[in-house]
């Protein structure tokens, strides 16, 4: 009795520190068949996506399957910026970006969610007499921000599949994303490490 009282109590407390359960990602309506494709044969990013788009209810593509949904990564982009230098010129703080361009596409070829970018960053210390430390800490935030990456992705999906289905033709999602994370901002064209064309949407940034 005392474990189901304790149970009711933590439920309803969680409302009040802030938590809330997160919507059910939405696709887009016959969708049918999704394929994940990048400029990468082996992209990380790639498995991941194809990965959370069948845990939110889609169909993955067989390899044999032509007549699909695509979702195209068209680039992707890292970049280590010195920061900051030590009283030998020496850089110790870097801020690396990852940026990915994308496009999701119907099985006859129209574009559900039009071409944009995506940017995130995260700075770290980089001690020049301990580079071995400093690759370690490096390689987490590579795969944290190929999470974020991929979760950030999936909500500009979410956020034009929510709209009125004449939403879905040739409009950007707008700047309220759902918050990647505190800190977004559309970076100047020239952080940016993507040498593309311009995407038709802003490039969120996120700053550690």
């Amino acid at each position: 009795m005392t474990l189901r009282l304790l149970v009711v109590v933590l439920v309803l407390a969680l409302p009040a520190c802030g938590f809330h359960l997160r919507d059910a990602l939405v696709l887009p309506p016959d969708l049918g068949p999704v394929r994940v494709v990048s400029a990468d044969r082996y992209s990380p990013l790639a498995e991941s996506l194809s990965r959370s788009i069948e845990r939110a209810g889609a169909e993955l593509a067989l390899p044999d399957q032509t007549d699909t949904a695509v979702l195209d990564l068209v680039a992707e982009r890292w970049g280590d910026t010195p920061i900051s230098v030590d009283a030998f010129g020496r850089a110790q703080e870097y801020s690396l970006r990852y940026a990915t361009i994308f496009e999701v596409r119907s099985a006859d070829g129209t574009v559900l969610v039009p071409r944009q970018a995506v940017e995130l960053s995260r700075d770290y210390i980089s001690v020049p007499t301990n580079s071995v430390g400093t690759e370690g800490e490096r390689d987490i935030l590579v795969k944290e921000l190929r999470r974020e990456m991929s979760a950030s992705i999936l909500r500009r999906i979410d956020a034009v599949a929510r709209r009125e289905p004449g939403a879905l033709m040739g409009e950007a999602p707008t700047a309220a994303e759902g918050g990647d994370a505190p800190g977004d901002a559309a970076p100047s064209p020239a952080a940016t490490p993507v040498a593309e064309p311009t995407p038709s949407a802003e490039s969120g940034d996120e700053g550690g």
